[in-house]
């Protein structure tokens, strides 16, 4: 079953909703792709700090470049 959500929106919000309807068709699926969005992007974040905090744990602390190198991995 669907939820439904009512949101408050200020001026900027609502002109960023607007844009993504324009894209995506309905304030439903632009709402929904942004939440995909940023779902994955944080966990993305959360995969790159549990893999930094057990390689740490491991062998030590990162050296910059291999910092860069999981960044690159977690994008």
């Amino acid at each position: 079953m669907a939820d439904r959500t009512a949101l408050r929106l200020d001026e900027e919000a609502s002109a960023d909703l607007a844009f993504l309807s324009s894209i995506y068709g309905t304030q439903t699926a632009a709402v929904k792709h942004a939440l995909a969005q940023l779902a994955r992007r944080e966990r993305l974040l959360e995969n790159m700090r549990i893999f930094v905090a057990e390689t740490e744990a491991d062998s030590g602390a990162l050296t910059e470049q291999e910092l860069d190198a999981a960044r690159q991995l977690f994008r």
